[in-house]
């Protein structure tokens, strides 16, 4: 079996580059053909029509990459043909998908909706990874309760980001209300800064992520708020045009890529799962470990979200935040049937039972 250590860096001058440069991989199992009397094979035992797969990612976290890279290591791509697989982690990620440089990306899915909408192009989810998000609001030394946050100044980032709708939502829950018993402050960098906020006490009150749990708390704060929500937020994605010339491959990584889920979400699993990803040269410290069971909560077992409800919600949501137009049609995007022939395959119910 053929393991990789993961590219982790591209300069993004250099990615650019590579736009348009990507037929990748050889034909070694021409399946898709239309040949005199031959049939489809089934999932079961489809082989994917190209041997080398360029996979995409913006995140460099191991939790990011968890299930492809054990789906790598556990030989489940090597058995469905796959066996020259690459990982390139860029902030460009759509670009690349879009120039042909990746084969398949790993995506916020309020990014692949937008970028399908701006470009025009056919950009398609063909898989749900995170199907769940934490929604979380840490506070600094000294408030305990939501009436001490009367007053308070609160961040989630940007001030018509996600992150900040979120927080709003989280105040209403606490019963207060957004508008007039609290003061929405905008922040440049990522949830590491908000949590230093917090303990400077430049905020009172920010987003932030199960990992900021410990240092908050070794400062004097807590999580005030701390909940998940049904938000399929992470996809893999794929242009339409080279699903068209590569379904079997596609059947084929998404097979693969949610047998590994299944392998992942078996406690039995989680000391070697680790240590798969750790060989693999992600740094993964103790108190990275200790949430193992916060990780899974988001991530989807098998490839699916809730139903076509959770969906609307969220595209509301980026309604709201100007992210998407008020009734973007969101199905134009979304197609669930790599995920589906997977699931039946693998013996699991289908999800979401419909569109």
């Amino acid at each position: 079996m053929k393991r990789q250590k993961p590219q982790l860096v591209l300069p993004r001058r250099e990615f650019l580059k590579m736009g348009g440069a990507g037929v990748l991989g050889t034909i070694i199992a021409a399946s898709t053909l239309e040949v005199a009397g031959a049939q489809r094979p089934s999932v079961e035992n489809v082989k994917a029509n190209l041997h080398a797969l360029k996979m995409g990612d913006f995140n460099p976290n191991y939790a990011a990459q968890w299930t492809y890279r054990l789906a790598q290591a556990l030989g489940y791509l090597n058995e469905v043909g796959i066996d020259d697989f690459e990982v390139i982690q860029s902030e460009q990620y759509m670009p690349g998908l879009i120039g042909h440089s990746l084969d398949v990306t790993h995506s916020d899915t309020d990014v692949l909706l937008a970028s399908g909408l701006k470009s025009k192009l056919p950009i398609k989810m063909i898989s749900c990874y995170r199907h769940a998000e934490w929604w979380i609001m840490g506070v600094r030394k000294g408030i305990s309760k939501p009436a001490d946050l009367k007053g308070a100044k609160i961040t989630g980032g940007s001030l018509n980001g996600r992150n900040t709708l979120i927080q709003r939502q989280i105040v209403k829950s606490l019963g207060l209300d957004p508008d007039k018993d609290v003061t929405f402050v905008p922040m440049g960098g990522g949830s590491d800064k908000r949590l230093a906020a917090l303990i400077n006490g430049q905020v009172d009150a920010a987003s932030v992520f199960p990992r900021h749990k410990a240092p908050l708390e070794a400062a004097g704060g807590k999580f005030i708020y701390e909940k998940t929500h049904h938000t399929p937020q992470e996809s893999f994605a794929a242009l339409g045009d080279w699903l068209g010339k590569n379904e079997d491959t596609a059947y084929a990584y998404i097979r693969a890529d949610i047998k590994a889920r299944q392998w992942l979400f078996k406690p039995e699993n989680k000391e070697k799962a680790y240590d798969i990803m750790v060989k693999l040269g992600y740094k993964i410290p103790d108190q990275f470990r200790k949430l193992y069971q916060v990780e899974l909560d988001q991530i989807s077992p098998d490839g699916g979200f809730d139903n076509a409800q959770v969906m609307d919600d969220f595209v509301k949501d980026l309604a709201v935040t100007g992210t998407l137009p008020a009734g973007f049609d969101w199905r134009k995007y979304v197609d669930m049937k790599y995920v589906w022939a997977a699931q039946k395959a693998l013996g699991l119910r289908k999800r979401p039972a419909s569109l």
